[in-house]
C-alpha cells in the first residue's frame, strides 16, 4: 500500500484563494443584511445613527469567523491521507467520511488544469478530490494510470461550476424578498430561493466531501428557510 500526504506547506498555496473567494461572498451578504435591516425600518434616522456602530462590529465578527474557518480548514487539510494498493484507493481526511473505491467501482480518474485529480466511484457520492499540493504526485499519477487511462476533461457538477454565480444570485434573491412589495416578483424570488437553499442544502449533506461541522453548521438554513416562507406568507396573503 502507497500512502499520500500533503506536502509541507501546502496549505499556504491554497489559502489566499481561499480568503479571495470568501472575504467578496462575505462583504456582500453582510451589506445586504444592512440593506434589508434599513428597507425595513423605513430608513428612521435612529437605524442610520447605529450603522458606525453596527458596521465596525460586524466587520470585527466576519474577520474573526474568517480567521476561525481559515484555521479549521487548514486542520481538515493537512490532514489528507490518500492510501492505493492493488484492490482500492482511500481517501481519510479529519472530521470528513472516508472514501473507499474498489478497482471493480472505479469509473474515471480526471487530471485537473491544477495538476490535482478527481477519482470517480459507481455513484455521485463516491468522488474523491486530490489536490495538486499532495505529495510525490507523479509517483500516485502512475500508480493511477495503472488502475485506469487518465482523462483530462469532465463535466463538473452544476453547483461547482457555478458556485460562486449561485452564491451572488442567492443574495440578490434574499434581498428582493425581505424588501420588494409586488406579489409577483416576491413569489417568483422566494421559490427559486427556496429551491436554491434546499439544492445547497442536499447537495452538501450527501457530499463525502464536506466536514461533519460544515454539514452540522448548514442546518441554520432550516430558520432562514422558515423565515422566507413567513415573509412570502405575509407578503402574499395581504
Amino acid at each position: 500500500m502507497e500512502n499520500f500526504k500533503i506536502r509541507e506547506g501546502g496549505f499556504k498555496e491554497i489559502r489566499n484563494a481561499l480568503l479571495i473567494k470568501a472575504i467578496p461572498i462575505s462583504l456582500l451578504a453582510a451589506s445586504a443584511g444592512l440593506a434589508i435591516s434599513h428597507f425595513n425600518s423605513n430608513g428612521q434616522p435612529d437605524d442610520v445613527n447605529v450603522l458606525p456602530y453596527v458596521i465596525p462590529m460586524m466587520l470585527a465578527a466576519m474577520a474573526f469567523g474568517l480567521y476561525r474557518g481559515v484555521n479549521r480548514q487548514k486542520v481538515i487539510f493537512d490532514s489528507y491521507k490518500l492510501s492505493v494498493d492493488d484492490l482500492s484507493i482511500v481517501r481519510e481526511q479529519h472530521n470528513t467520511p472516508t472514501i473507499t473505491i474498489d478497482n471493480n467501482e472505479l469509473t474515471e480518474i480526471i487530471k485537473k488544469s491544477d495538476g490535482g485529480f478527481v477519482i470517480k466511484g459507481n455513484s455521485a457520492v463516491n468522488v474523491i478530490a486530490v489536490p495538486a499540493q499532495i505529495n510525490e504526485i507523479e509517483k500516485l499519477e502512475k500508480l493511477l494510470a495503472e488502475k485506469k487511462p487518465i482523462s483530462t476533461q469532465s463535466n463538473e457538477s452544476f453547483l461547482q461550476k457555478y458556485n460562486r454565480i449561485l452564491s451572488l444570485f442567492t443574495i440578490g434573491l434574499m434581498v428582493i424578498v425581505y424588501t420588494d412589495k409586488d406579489k409577483i416578483v416576491v413569489g417568483i424570488c422566494g421559490t427559486v430561493l427556496l429551491m436554491l437553499l434546499g439544492y445547497s442544502f442536499y447537495e452538501t449533506q450527501r457530499s463525502k466531501n464536506i466536514d461533519n461541522k460544515t454539514k452540522k453548521g448548514m442546518w441554520w438554513l432550516i430558520l432562514v428557510t422558515a423565515s422566507i416562507i413567513g415573509v412570502m406568507y405575509f407578503k402574499l396573503t395581504t
